[in-house]
């Protein structure tokens, strides 16, 4: 019976230490191929606003002539203004991607398996430490957010439409979401404004809004931020405001360039 008793926890024990071993090992992908791009490739046109479509279904990832440090931001959740520059390759040298995931994943699998490809290919390596940091930080107004439920049959999308006037010349542009969260538009707002800006709201859900942005002489450029704030908080009740927060800032110590595909 004693005999008995001990092969049974000794069994039990190395069920736990293997399942402890399986947490503790990073998610992966069961396959991935990296591609060098040839100097001079143009950056996908999504890029600059910061939007990135790498995942399908049945756990399959694809990125065309990105760049390091836009996959570092994706597969992170930050900002640009969130980490340090590292070596000026990262943001320069592009990369044709392909990778698949053994079975289904989710899009938070998949964005690790990214940060462990970054570790193990690019040998990246990062510290984090807390900052503080100027932001322009989106909240709730006095009066109801005028942000709306997407249709059944709507996808995820953001348009944005110029609105011309008498010489054919842009005088507005209208942004137009469907199932939209306000995190990723603060993201497209960042890289256009080159700061920090934070959705503090609360909302997490995903919306349908349209937000029309108005340049004048003196501000030219649509997403000023003067003009950000009054089209925010006159069309979707919500405040924008500057202030200086504390964030997690990435630091990124070293990494290597993949010179040939591997």
């Amino acid at each position: 019976m004693t005999k008995t008793l001990a092969l049974a926890a000794m069994l039990i024990l190395s069920a736990m230490h293997g399942h402890c071993q399986d947490l503790a090992k990073p998610l992966a992908f069961e396959v991935a191929s990296i591609t060098p791009c040839p100097p001079g490739t143009p950056a996908p046109p999504t890029e600059h606003a910061g939007i990135a479509e790498f995942t399908s279904p049945g756990g399959r990832f694809r990125a065309s002539a990105t760049t390091v440090k836009f996959l570092l931001e994706w597969a992170y959740g930050i900002q640009p203004s969130q980490h340090s520059d590292g070596p000026a390759w990262l943001g320069t040298d592009r990369y044709d991607i392909v990778a698949k995931a053994e079975g289904n994943a989710s899009d938070p699998q998949i964005k690790r398996m990214v940060q462990t490809l970054l570790a193990e290919r690019f040998q990246l390596k990062l510290h984090r430490e807390s900052k503080e940091l100027s932001a322009y930080v989106i909240s709730v107004g006095k009066t109801a957010p005028k942000l709306f439920p997407p249709k059944d049959d709507e996808t995820h999308a953001l348009r944005v439409a110029p609105q011309m006037g008498p010489n054919q010349k842009p005088v507005s542009y209208r942004v137009i979401a469907t199932r939209y969260t306000l995190t990723q538009l603060t993201d497209i707002f960042a890289r256009q404004m080159d700061s920090l800006v934070v959705n503090q709201t609360g909302l997490n859900g995903e919306f349908d809004f349209t937000l029309d942005l108005t340049p004048d002489e003196e501000r030219p450029n649509p997403v000023d931020p003067t003009i950000l704030m009054t089209a925010m908080r006159e069309q979707l009740g919500l405040t924008m405001k500057s202030q200086k927060i504390p964030v997690d800032f990435l630091v990124i110590d070293s990494a290597e360039k993949v010179v040939a595909g591997n």
